[in-house]
Formats: structure tokens, C-alpha cells, sequence
């Protein structure tokens, strides 16, 4: 009895160690495989682009938007503020959006938002956060001075006056054209919007799950 005790204690205890060992490789043996089934990062530009969170993260996570983009609006209004809430306010990553306008109607919100940045940068999320949240559909030519003179004077700290100012002169155009042939480059010349990159990696799909799992393999 005593000799099948022991017998079964080492069989335990040989079990137990191959589970530790197999947990321990899939530890550090998934975000590898995580990597090989991701595509490849890119390289992407974000000077002079608007920025939020720690700027000394080794974690980056961009964004291609369009204003006028609904599909936009639901990657802000569902996702954005999962990932506010656990990688940028908790300092792991810095976050940049660059902003297009290549759907029809959409330069002058673009033009919006970057005099308002330029303006004060600490305004521009804000900004963006409120358009989105009161976005209109997208068929419609709501981004006119007016409209946007209204969700801007809904922002605390902007100057209206120097805004509407820089609408008339819209002086951001080559900007936009500028992010807009940077977009068509990074994904192929076919540019849709929201595209997300972490660390130069493409998140496909655009999920708060695919997001994590990314974080995961770049963190």
C-alpha cells in the first residue's frame, strides 16, 4: 500500500509539473503565435497630429477617422471609451488621431477640428467626442459653418470668434490631403475609416476584443 501511495504521489506530482510547464510555454509561447497570425506593423507619421495620454508609452495606438464617417462615430461612441478608460488613462499608451475628409462633404468638420486644435489641442478630443455624439446620417450636408459653429460652442474654452475665422479661410485643406494620401499608402489605396493601428499593427476588426488581443502581443 505504502509502495502505490508513493507511486501515485510522484504520477501526481509529474502531472502536476507538466501542467506548469505547458501553462508556462503557452504563457509565453501565445502572443508569438498571437504575431504570426497579425499583420505586419507599419511605420506611420504622427507629427504635428493630434495626441492624447503618455507620450513616454511604449504603446501607440492611431487612428484613421473621418468626421462624417458613421462607422466612425460608432468606433468612438462604443469602443474609444474601453479604450480611454483602460490603456490611456491608465498611462499604457498614447493615443493619436488623424483625421480625413474623403467622404463626400467632410472638409470643412475637418477643417473644424483642426482650427480648433491648432487653437488649443486640448480642445480637439472634446470637440470630436461631442460631433460624434450628435453626428447626423451621413447623406446629409450637415458639415456646414453653422452646424459646426454649434457643436463647437457647445466646448467649453474654444473661441468661437477666432473658430469661425478660420472656417471662412479653411487653411487646412493641404493637411487633410496630405493625411488623406499618408491613409492611402498604409492600406493599399483603398482607405476606409475607422482603421486602427497599435504599434503600427492593424487591428482587423475594429472589436474591444481584437484590441485587447493586439495590446497583448505589442504590450
Amino acid at each position: 500500500m505504502s509502495e502505490n501511495n508513493t507511486f501515485v504521489k510522484k504520477t501526481m506530482l509529474c502531472i502536476i509539473g507538466l501542467m506548469i510547464i505547458a501553462l508556462a510555454a503557452l504563457f509565453f509561447l501565445r502572443p508569438m503565435l498571437i504575431r504570426a497570425h497579425l499583420p505586419k506593423p507599419v511605420v506611420i507619421n504622427t507629427d504635428n497630429q493630434p495626441t492624447m495620454g503618455n507620450p513616454n508609452a511604449k504603446i501607440h495606438i492611431v487612428a484613421f477617422e473621418d468626421l462624417k464617417c458613421v462607422n466612425c462615430a460608432r468606433f468612438n461612441n462604443e469602443i474609444m471609451p474601453y479604450i480611454k478608460k483602460h490603456y490611456i488613462d491608465t498611462n499604457k499608451a498614447q493615443y493619436t488621431m488623424i483625421n480625413l475628409a474623403f467622404v463626400p462633404g467632410s472638409l470643412p468638420a475637418a477643417n473644424a477640428a483642426h482650427c480648433i486644435y491648432v487653437q488649443n489641442p486640448t480642445l480637439f478630443f472634446p470637440f470630436v467626442e461631442y460631433l460624434f455624439q450628435h453626428q447626423p446620417p451621413e447623406d446629409q450636408n450637415w458639415a456646414t459653418i453653422p452646424t459646426l459653429m454649434n457643436f463647437a460652442s457647445q466646448i467649453p474654452g474654444v473661441n468661437t470668434d477666432q473658430l469661425a475665422d478660420c472656417l471662412v479661410k479653411n487653411p487646412y485643406d493641404q493637411i487633410m490631403r496630405d493625411n488623406l494620401t499618408m491613409a492611402s499608402k498604409l492600406m493599399g489605396g483603398s482607405v476606409s475609416t475607422p482603421t486602427v493601428y497599435i504599434n503600427g499593427i492593424k487591428v482587423t476588426p475594429v472589436t474591444k476584443s481584437q484590441v485587447d488581443i493586439v495590446m497583448e502581443v505589442v504590450k
